[in-house]
């Protein structure tokens, strides 16, 4: 699954199929919070197959919390590749 934070692909056409949105927990645990930020992707890319997209553009990225723990919350819209 292709994915980019710019809203458009140079050179590229896309339709949009939807807006994609995942969110969890980190903790300041390096492996936890890996294991975390890779469910967050792999969710993104799942919503964004099942609305047959192959690409992910203007992703972005929101943290928040306090101390130990981190809420991490991602969007972005799927496209298809014309």
């Amino acid at each position: 699954m292709l994915m980019s934070t710019l809203p458009d692909l140079a050179g590229r056409s896309f339709e949009v199929r939807g807006v994609v949105y995942s969110s969890d927990s980190l903790t300041l645990r390096k492996n936890k919070s890996s294991e975390a930020l890779q469910g967050i992707i792999q969710e993104f890319c799942v919503q964004a197959a099942q609305l047959g997209a192959d690409a992910i553009v203007d992703l972005k990225t929101a943290l928040g919390g306090q101390e130990s723990r981190t809420h991490c919350v991602m969007t972005g819209t799927a496209v298809k590749l014309l």
